[in-house]
């Protein structure tokens, strides 16, 4: 079972946090997040949303 940290909130996929991974930074640091992606995982503020789930919010 993945680390819960390293999973998506709105997908559960992973999600490539950097941070889970030990390092400083993460890819998200430096992403634009719409703030209706932000209200979706409100309850979950903590958990780095993947690029997949980004990219579909922004319509990408």
């Amino acid at each position: 079972m993945p680390n819960d940290e390293k999973c998506c909130p709105i997908c559960g996929e992973e999600n490539n946090c950097e941070l889970a991974e030990g390092q400083n930074t993460c890819w998200c640091m430096k992403a634009c997040f719409p703030e209706r992606i932000l209200e979706a995982v409100a309850l979950e503020p903590n958990k780095c949303i993947c690029q997949k789930c980004l990219n579909t919010y922004k319509g990408v």
